[in-house]
């Protein structure tokens, strides 16, 4: 889907043969796992507007008094768990993607050249323009990489490019592509991973597609990202012919508390069917995440698995209890403690075998892998910039 922007240069027919630079961007990431990284990265990302909408020298202070230092070492310890001897994966299958896609558009011949950008570090939207510019580029398609969009994230890395192209005085034809939610690829792709992560569409196993939160505010000024996430989850559902009363919709990465955020949330939902006495493995994937970021790697694997698994655990105890036989001990339900605490690092490690691998199988709480540096992630990305090239 072309973005409605008024202001995106058009393309002049006898440039259509043009060498075509593709600009792949997505939010970033501090470049080491250290508070005074974390806090660098952090800084840029929370002054955005479209992030934040308060007053800016207000924030600006309390941000730089209070926030950061706090939340520059509470958020480098997640970080640093989720660290490899490679680096961060999420920065690593970025490079992955954009070493695919050269090599796809390459092998035939054609004069596509892509490259990457984040929004709030690096490599920057400068730097990525002017990687594109040098190689020959004489127009440009931008891909943020969120399929769903928001004005918090694909609205944001818009301003990010139109900034760039500013400042670099170069203006060529460009056109961004707004979302690919509906896009059958990647319904097709992220169905597939779900059975691939060991799901049964036989079996009662249910399904959680879990999407990033974004302010009622937003909503209520015209993002239509609530309308995106309904109609992916119901084409993935389509996709598995899976029955309604098996999967839901929630949300989760709420930023703060002092707005209305887009709800159910995941964690609340988690708990609910665990107190429910749930007895169904439960499978959770985020469709708009395109890679594996903090926000799976950790807050998933490290937080809401452990306090699924903890509130069915404890669900189960009450149950033995209230049938007249004595509570058994937390470590003996499922062996959560066991289930709880994944090693993650070996986790990211498996990025390669996505295509086809199976994860899991005897777990109660699965969580599936977004697509990353998978092929078939080469190939959506291809079918939803083939129309714009």
């Amino acid at each position: 889907m072309i973005s409605s922007f008024d202001d995106i240069i058009p393309i002049d027919h006898e440039q259509e043969d043009a060498p075509v630079g593709v600009l792949l961007i997505n939010t970033g990431t501090p470049l080491q796992p250290t508070p005074r990284a974390v806090r660098k990265y952090l800084s840029k990302f929370l002054m955005d507007p479209r992030i934040v909408p308060m007053n800016r020298t207000m924030w600006w202070l309390l941000l730089h008094a209070c926030i950061l230092r706090v939340r520059g070492k509470r958020s480098a310890k997640k970080y640093q768990a989720i660290w490899t001897d490679e680096g961060f994966p999420y920065r690593n299958d970025h490079e992955k993607v954009v070493q695919g896609l050269n090599g796809y558009y390459a092998a035939q011949g054609r004069q596509v050249i892509v490259t990457y950008a984040m929004n709030y570090s690096e490599p920057s939207a400068e730097d990525a323009l002017a990687k594109l510019r040098a190689s020959g580029a004489r127009r440009l398609v931008v891909l943020p990489l969120y399929p769903q969009s928001a004005f918090s994230t694909t609205s944001a890395a818009v301003d990010a490019v139109k900034a760039a192209c500013d400042h670099k005085n170069w203006h060529p034809p460009m056109k961004i592509i707004d979302n690919y939610s509906e896009d059958p690829f990647y319904i097709k792709a992220i169905a597939a991973s779900i059975k691939n992560a060991g799901f049964d569409v036989e079996s009662d196993d249910r399904l959680m597609l879990s999407f990033h939160s974004i302010p009622l505010a937003d909503i209520e000024a015209g993002d239509t990202y609530e309308l995106q996430v309904d109609a992916t989850a119901l084409a993935i559902a389509g996709e598995l012919e899976l029955d309604r009363k098996r999967w839901t919709i929630s949300y989760q990465s709420r930023f703060d508390k002092g707005r209305t955020w887009l709800s159910p949330f995941t964690r609340k939902t988690l708990q609910t069917w665990a107190q429910s006495g749930e007895q169904s493995r439960v499978f959770l994937v985020c469709p708009n995440f395109a890679i594996d970021n903090l926000e799976t790697l950790y807050d998933v694997e490290y937080e809401i698995k452990p306090e699924y698994l903890d509130a069915r655990a404890e669900a189960e105890r009450a149950a033995h209890s209230a049938h007249g036989g004595s509570a058994p001990e937390a470590g003996d339900v499922e062996d959560a403690s066991m289930l709880g605490t994944p090693d993650v690092k070996e986790r990211v490690r498996m990025h390669d075998a996505a295509d086809g691998a199976s994860y899991g199988q005897d777990e109660a709480f699965i969580y599936v892998p977004c697509l990353n540096r998978s092929k078939a992630h080469i190939k959506v990305l291809t079918h939803v910039l083939e129309p714009y090239l």
